[in-house]
């Protein structure tokens, strides 16, 4: 935690625990949807995680248009 930190969230709740599990959450989702072990993402910067969640999010957008199109000449919806 950081002082600059609030002490609080949105919804009044601590802020400490509520950050630790999005950061957890963030590098669950990076070490899923990659060749990147767990740990090693606890290496990488804030900025990095989040350069390569939108990587990610990118690609799968781009696999789910594909499953559309396929879907679609398919005849199935």
């Amino acid at each position: 935690m950081n002082f600059l930190d609030p002490q609080l969230t949105e919804e009044g709740e601590p802020y400490g625990p509520a950050k630790y599990k999005e950061i957890v959450r963030e590098r669950f989702f990076i070490s899923k949807h990659s060749n990147i072990s767990y740990s090693d993402t606890g290496k990488m910067s804030p900025t990095e995680r989040e350069y390569i969640k939108g990587f990610i999010r990118d690609e799968l957008k781009e696999q789910q248009k594909i499953i559309d199109k396929m879907n679609e000449r398919s005849g199935r919806k």
